[in-house]
This record gives structure tokens, sequence and C-alpha cells, in this order.
């Protein structure tokens, strides 16, 4: 999918005011999956969770977010943070911390691919990637690696 500019009005990059306005995001993005997919979002009790984890069943899922990430992510950022949830869900692969930082990049790029459609802007979600965390974990490699390598797949050049 060739990369595009989303004019800057289509999105937003302020955080949440409050879970309805992130549960918009992730129906948005769920629309561009081609699938019927049921989503709903919840706020996770253990301030010490996961950004996001997507509890599947058939047709959908829960999402629930960490509290602390609900009032700080960007609502732009969240639209990929969704997408990359809905690939794992639809494409089938790497559930649940079982998975690897290659089947991770995959559902990067395929959760962009969503996100892009639904009109959120990819460069400013990468530069979020670049600036929150330098962390590698096994299952999932380095957020800095994999930011850069979705920005080689798209194209982006110079902006970040």
């Amino acid at each position: 999918m060739p990369f595009r500019r989303v004019p800057p009005a289509a999105v937003t990059n302020r955080p949440a005011r409050n879970l309805e306005e992130i549960d918009q995001v992730a129906q948005r993005v769920a629309r561009e999956t081609g699938k019927p997919l049921s989503v709903y979002v919840n706020e996770n009790p253990n301030p010490r969770s996961a950004m996001a984890s997507m509890y599947h069943r058939a047709g959908g899922g829960r999402i629930v977010v960490n509290p602390r990430a609900a009032r700080q992510v960007p609502l732009n950022s969240w639209a990929f943070i969704f997408g990359h949830e809905f690939a794992h869900h639809v494409h089938d692969f790497g559930h649940r911390g079982h998975t690897d930082p290659e089947q991770e990049l995959r559902a990067d790029i395929l959760g962009a691919e969503y996100a892009i459609r639904a009109g959120y802007d990819l460069v400013p979600y990468l530069r979020w990637m670049l600036a929150t965390s330098r962390a590698f974990t096994r299952s999932h490699g380095s957020m800095h690696e994999r930011a850069y390598a979705m920005a080689r797949y798209f194209g982006v050049r110079g902006e970040l």
C-alpha cells in the first residue's frame, strides 16, 4: 500500500478525553479490516498492564487498555495500536505473548494499513513510537527497529 499523507485536520494527536473517544477510534479502525469485527474497549484495572491487549472471541473481542496509557497516548497512536491488535486477530498469528519480532512487525504493517485507511497519520505514530521507549523484548523485538522498518516499508523518508 503506498503511503499517503493525511490532512492534519483528519487526525487527532492529543490524548483522549475519555474511554469513549478511544473506543470510537477502535471502531473506526475495525471497519477497515474488511471483516465483521465487533470490538469494545475497556480499561484494565491494573496500572502495570500492557498498553493494550485484545481478548479474542469469534467475530471480535474485548480490548483492554492500560489506565495510564488511556490518559497519555494520542488518539492517532491508538489507531495504529488497535490496527496492530486487529491484524493479530484477523490474520490469526501470534497471540498473547506467543509471538516473535517478525510476527509483531507483520502486525505493525497490516495494522498501519488499517489505520491509514481509517484516516490516521503514520508519521506522528512513528515519531511517538521512537519517543516512547527503547525497550526490547524477545517476543516483540525493538520498538525503534520496528518503527524504522515500518518507515522503510511505507516509504517514509526524512520525516522522522
